[in-house]
């Protein structure tokens, strides 16, 4: 008697869906399946609302029972259209468009940086060349010995005075190259994601064994793309200043370290407070921001007027066998709970 072994309870699913839309051997129109019924719903960065429209629109599709080769395409480019073309994957590639025009301006600098001590290496060449000539022209016209003393001092002088100038130049230019390196291009009074990565690696490593140990604000203005949708990205990037500056003049009182996490996201890592008072800092922010709306205007030319906004705010505090990732998801579910609860209010962490 043949032993006929039992299906996994996953493929007897499959087996009853690719049933009910006829498909029996096509691998394409299978793996079609299996990414809209499995992996979209595990997609976390697009919202319920877009993988459940994606999930009609191509089931629609293979009730219609045709699984040819033009029907099969289009399928392919409703989920082309889908991961590529929707809200949450925009704001990743304007993320990473800002990131590579800030790695630009960082090189641009370093190159002008570098031209400019090659430049200097050679002037300064060409300078002591110069005053060693001179100085040898001195020696052979002058007769009385403080007379060339006096004129050699003086020529020392005037090149270490030269010197000293392309020295100022160069400490210019290498502040501005760290400034580049570490802030944000649009926001400048916060630091970049890059250096706030750095500094919650460094902070987390050495803040495991403090009392209080660190904490981490996350916040978030709330509706953002209705802003830029209604007023415009111009509009959206004055919204965007006007709370980094006071997301910098808060926390510089208690030296917390200030950066733009990404899109309209910025942080606040924060040493020696406990979480209850962090709270309290995050509310200060969050009243700061409901008080002061932000002038703005429709149009280049338009009158400006005054667009209020708000924030919503996660406060997190590390753990003792918390990693960065750890600390950087709990004040990010703060977040979300914040945002669910209504907006424009501070949520902490709690287990």
């Amino acid at each position: 008697m043949m032993h006929t072994e039992k299906r996994p309870e996953y493929l007897e699913k499959l087996h009853t869906i690719l049933h009910e839309f006829n498909i029996t051997s096509e691998q394409e129109w299978v793996a079609v399946v299996l990414f809209v019924r499995n992996m979209v719903r595990d997609l976390s960065i697009f919202s319920d609302e877009l993988k459940g429209k994606l999930q009609r629109d191509v089931f629609e599709v293979l009730g219609s029972k045709d699984l040819s080769r033009p029907q099969y395409e289009r399928v392919v480019d409703m989920i082309e259209v889908f991961v590529m073309h929707n809200t949450a994957t925009l704001e990743l590639e304007t993320a990473l468009a800002e990131e590579k025009r800030s790695a630009n301006a960082l090189l641009g600098e370093m190159n002008t940086l570098i031209n400019m001590i090659r430049g200097t290496q050679e002037k300064q060449q060409t300078s002591l060349s110069k005053f060693e000539d001179r100085t040898v022209g001195v020696i052979r016209e002058a007769e009385d010995r403080s007379v060339i003393l006096s004129r050699v001092r003086q020529m020392f002088k005037e090149l270490v005075a030269e010197f000293q100038e392309e020295t100022r130049e160069w400490e210019s230019l290498a502040t501005e190259l760290q400034r580049t390196a570490t802030f944000d291009p649009l926001l400048t009074e916060l630091y970049n994601r890059r250096a706030f990565d750095a500094a919650l690696i460094k902070t987390v490593r050495n803040g495991r064994n403090q009392t209080p140990p660190p904490t981490l604000m996350m916040i978030d203005v709330d509706k953002f793309k209705r802003v830029n949708d209604e007023w415009g990205h111009q509009s959206g990037d004055d919204v965007l200043k006007a709370l980094a500056r006071i997301v910098n003049s808060q926390s510089i009182q208690y030296n917390g370290f200030a950066a733009r996490y990404g899109g309209e996201e910025l942080v606040v890592l924060v040493k020696g407070m406990d979480q209850a008072t962090a709270c309290l800092k995050a509310e200060a922010i969050r009243v700061d921001v409901e008080r002061h709306p932000v002038p703005v205007r429709r149009d280049t030319d338009g009158p400006r007027t005054p667009l209020s906004f708000t924030v919503s705010i996660g406060v997190a505090q590390l753990k003792p066998d918390w990693g960065p990732g750890d600390l950087l998801r709990a004040s990010d579910k703060a977040l979300y709970r914040a945002k669910a609860a209504g907006r424009n209010k501070v949520v902490a962490h709690w287990e």
